[in-house]
């Protein structure tokens, strides 16, 4: 396994502005001054989440290889994906003088953890509402996301965008994109049953009026002996509608088969990826997008491609299994802690994570601020099977 340091913690765990510091005798001065760096672990170890919360503990332990120092310990606790277990297992690491805890993953588990407050938690949710001022939020957030896609859409001049999102889904993360600076053309909130979905796209897009254009236009070429006429009527038999939507770009807020329904709905409906530009979330890259011919041309914020697939590699290559690609961040949040403690003679101080010039973990750049995590993403888009970059 030692081959596994070849993706060090020099250069993919603590690469920072500041990195060079980490060369300066640090390691010297903790083996000297006998200090031992204690890291809680909340994350759901029992119960339907369990395989999650194993794959998160997995990825941790590799980052703990990764770094190699014998002066740092873990101790995984259950948070049970719920508030109240997650609470009495912080106030277990309270006991143990633990200052620092990486988890839970889900927001649903925040909610007693602000009354623990000697205690700094990062959180690997992307929820960023209510969120306590001794979490951090750590997750890829909305936020990152949005920014990310209109620093492209204004290199793309991008600028008539449909906003879409389920009803029952219309959550926190909409308004936030709602309340951006990104300026939307129009939002609309479509119906959570698949066979309503085509309908409520068809609407949206006057399908019925532009078949309707398509259908007068033949009949007057029809009596026509032109021959551009001719040339025009063969064309339009080819076709399904007639003219163009009044928007350049939709971002469609939603994830799995719903998400899917929705694209196919489009081309239903006769707009594809060459009348207008399509864009989602963060998908995780998830490749049953690959499948379907109106995923095509999707485009989606995300983390950095080539490292998700060196590090989902090395889990294979340790544990023989796949990890849940979330636990990346559990990976990045060990080695940010790690990166803190060191630079800082072996103290950690949670003053750290809110370093203005920013991290770089393997998951990407980013920057802690006001409880968040603020990620430099890429865009990406489906083409040919493939992920590509391209921003």
């Amino acid at each position: 396994m030692k081959k596994l340091l070849i993706f060090s913690i020099l250069t993919y765990l603590l690469l920072t502005i500041n990195s060079s510091a980490i060369t300066k005798n640090s390691q010297k001065n903790v083996v000297e001054n006998e200090k031992i760096l204690k890291i809680g672990i909340l994350l759901p170890l029992s119960g339907k989440f369990k395989d999650v919360g194993e794959s998160f503990l997995k990825a941790i332990q590799l980052a703990l290889f990764d770094i190699g120092n014998k002066n740092i310990k873990i101790y995984p606790k259950d948070s049970g994906a719920n508030s109240l277990d997650s609470y009495l297992s912080a106030m277990e690491f309270k006991k143990l003088g633990i200052k620092i805890v990486i988890g839970p993953i889900f927001h649903e588990s925040l909610e007693k953890l602000g009354k623990v407050n000697d205690i700094t938690f990062i959180s690997l949710t992307n929820i960023t509402n209510k969120i306590p001022k001794n979490i951090i939020a750590f997750g890829i957030n909305a936020d990152s996301q949005i920014d990310t896609l209109k620093k492209y859409f204004k290199k793309k001049e991008i600028s008539k965008t449909l906003l879409l999102s389920p009803k029952s889904h219309f959550s926190n993360q909409v308004k936030i994109i709602e309340d951006s600076k990104l300026k939307f053309y129009k939002v609309f909130l479509y119906s959570d049953i698949p066979k309503r979905i085509t309908d409520d796209i068809k609407k949206i897009t006057n399908y019925q009026e532009r078949k309707k254009n398509l259908e007068r236009r033949i009949e007057i070429l029809k009596h026509s002996e032109l021959y551009k006429d001719k040339k025009e009527l063969e064309e339009l038999e080819q076709k399904h509608t007639l003219g163009k939507v009044s928007f350049d770009s939709v971002i469609v807020v939603d994830f799995g088969e719903r998400l899917k329904s929705v694209l196919t709905s489009f081309l239903f409906s006769d707009i594809s990826s060459e009348d207008v530009n399509f864009f989602t979330l963060n998908q995780w890259f998830d490749k049953t997008l690959f499948n379907e011919n109106a995923s095509q041309n999707l485009y989606f914020p995300a983390i950095d491609f080539d490292n998700l697939k060196k590090f989902k590699k090395k889990y294979l290559d340790s544990y023989e299994e796949k990890p849940n690609v979330v636990s990346i961040l559990a990976y990045d949040a060990l080695g940010l802690i790690y990166y803190c403690w060191l630079n800082n003679n072996a103290h950690f101080e949670t003053n750290q994570l809110y370093n203005k010039n920013g991290f770089k973990g393997l998951h990407g750049k980013f920057v802690i601020k006001n409880n968040l995590s603020k990620h430099q993403l890429g865009i990406y888009k489906v083409h040919k099977k493939k992920f590509l970059r391209v921003y």
